[in-house]
């Protein structure tokens, strides 16, 4: 800063001084000035994380809407089985009819029509369903042999139990084909006999 005095002969002469702020006001506004770019970079760091969530939760709720909307094996299934030779695949026998009932939470009961046992002789089978990923699913359950019969126009079955392995496979929300095993065992636990089977399935309305 400039400042011209006069002399006592009458002359001017420039003086050059500095302006120096001190005092409370401007330590009050250099405060306010760092505080002001403080809060700033704090408001946009929120508003950073706050978009951020903000995508976090849309993606989420589309990839919920996305599994909401995929067929699922859930509900009540009219099934046709098919037992099968597991070298050949040939059919040997007539096709079975069963109802199956995939619960929420991963049980199921299957009831078949007959399957060649005699009235009374099978019981409804019960067990559990998983999701393997994709429309694939795991599907397990056992069945008790109340009594045996000889082997007549059927096989002939002992007293003990049947277990069924099956892969199913959702083709639409309306139908599944699947693919397994079947195995009877003894009451002493003993394996007797084992088979393959293929199913479809038409979802009950």
């Amino acid at each position: 800063m400039v400042t011209l005095r006069r002399n006592g002969a009458g002359s001017q002469h420039s003086v050059q001084t500095r302006a120096v702020v001190t005092g409370d006001k401007g330590e009050n506004a250099m405060r306010w000035t760092v505080s002001s770019v403080r809060n700033a970079g704090r408001r946009a760091v929120v508003l950073g994380i706050g978009l951020a969530l903000i995508g976090l939760t849309s993606s989420g709720a589309s990839a919920q809407q996305s599994n909401s909307q995929a067929p699922t094996l859930q509900g009540v299934w009219y099934v046709q089985v098919t037992i099968r030779d597991c070298a050949t695949g040939a059919a040997l026998a007539p096709v079975v009819n069963s109802l199956v009932t995939f619960a929420a939470g991963g049980t199921l009961h299957e009831s078949v029509g007959n399957g060649g046992f005699a009235p009374g002789q099978r019981s409804d089978g019960h067990g559990t369903w998983t999701h393997k990923g994709g429309q694939t699913y795991d599907q397990r359950f056992v069945s008790m042999i109340n009594f045996s019969t000889s082997p007549g126009p059927g096989p002939g079955f002992e007293a003990g139990w049947i277990k069924v392995h099956h892969t199913v496979n959702v083709i639409d929300a309306d139908h599944t084909e699947s693919v397994g095993t079947n195995t009877f065992y003894r009451l002493n636990g003993q394996v007797y006999r084992s088979g393959c089977s293929t199913a479809t399935g038409t979802r009950f309305e």
